[in-house]
């Protein structure tokens, strides 16, 4: 049964304005940081690392004078460079790095709590705990990389694949939505008296070899389609990032429609969700950026252009479109929009 309209628009309110305050919070850092970095301070303790060892004793100086220090081979003592300003908000991409909490949000609020329709006080607590376990994880997950990208003495690369795929709110998110996917899966949220047997799996040989052919086709495609985008500079060029996002999509693209075309074509209206809803994503943030100058879209962008030459206004369209693929995919689920058709399940019963 489909979500009421207004618990659909609420749904979206919500998860919109969570990711907005999300993304806020390490914009703020970004602000505190301003024309300088972030440098390890090594005077305090050994060297200057604590908590757990994770995170560093940081301290600011400016870009000038690290750059000079780090560049003079008469200063033994360089800079360790812990953080930039971008290196946190993405404000140059922030199409595609508010795309990220977006799906985590989703996720957290419509699979585990069951919100805004479907919140069972019962099992409120246990969902309440879920989400902070996946918050934590997130969390800890996060400063071990942070540390671990603390450890190269260099300036941080000054190219999209910096901002969008590796500053802290998109590891944060990206480890929200991969703890949150597996606490799910594993069932933590639920721990119902009344729970299901597991499936015959005798009964999955039979469509074995054809969900196999159809994933390896789905593959193929995305991975044509990847080369297409790059050699015509719409993806980053080194292509892990984007083509990462695309394997994901078809993961979870057979999970939520069937594994072949005989599925696909009775969900008809999930994916035109999918299709619409990036569709019209892409103008809203081309719009935001013309606005405000400084959230950028991640394609057709002045700031990159700036930033990387005009030939790379488009390198994150790649991004873009898969990563709202993916959420307006899980939006359909979300408000149980993606199941056949209604004249379709007639006919089957």
């Amino acid at each position: 049964m489909p979500m009421k309209f207004t618990n659909i628009v609420l749904l979206l309110v919500v998860v919109t304005l969570c990711a907005a305050f999300s993304m806020r919070i390490f914009q703020g850092l970004d602000e505190m940081m301003g024309d300088q970095y972030w440098v390890v301070d090594t005077t305090q303790g050994d060297h200057g690392w604590y908590a757990m060892g994770l995170l560093p004793h940081v301290t600011k100086v400016a870009k000038d004078v690290v750059k000079a220090a780090n560049t003079d081979p008469t200063i033994k003592e360089k800079y360790i460079i812990y953080a930039q300003s971008g290196d946190f908000a993405g404000n140059s991409v922030y199409g595609i790095c508010f795309g990220i909490p977006l799906i985590m949000y989703l996720i957290w609020f419509a699979f585990i709590l069951g919100f805004p329709d479907r919140v069972d006080p019962y099992l409120l607590p246990r969902r309440i705990f879920t989400i902070a376990a996946v918050i934590i994880c997130s969390v800890l997950v996060n400063l071990f990389l942070m540390r671990i990208a603390a450890d190269f003495a260099r300036d941080p690369m000054a190219r999209i694949a910096n901002v969008a795929g590796n500053h802290s709110s998109l590891l944060f998110h990206n480890a929200g939505i991969w703890f949150a996917i597996l606490f799910s899966a594993l069932g933590t949220h639920n721990h119902s008296a009344q729970e299901s047997a597991a499936p015959d799996s005798r009964n999955w040989q039979t469509q074995a070899n054809e969900k196999f052919s159809w994933m390896f086709t789905l593959l193929a495609a995305v991975t044509v389609l990847e080369v297409a985008l790059v050699s015509n500079k719409l993806a980053l060029p080194d292509a892990a990032v984007d083509y990462s996002v695309w394997i994901i999509w078809v993961v979870i693209f057979m999970r939520m429609y069937g594994f072949s075309p005989k599925y696909w074509m009775k969900r008809g209206r999930g994916i035109a969700i999918m299709v619409v809803g990036t569709i019209l994503t892409l103008p809203v943030f081309y719009l935001l950026e013309r606005a405000t100058g400084t959230l950028g879209a991640g394609f057709a962008s002045p700031i990159l252009t700036k930033a990387l030459g005009p030939e790379n206004a488009n390198i994150g369209l790649s991004l873009m479109v898969s990563i709202y693929l993916i959420f307006w995919m899980e939006f359909a689920t979300a408000i149980r929009m993606n199941g056949p058709a209604k004249a379709a399940a007639v006919e089957k019963h």
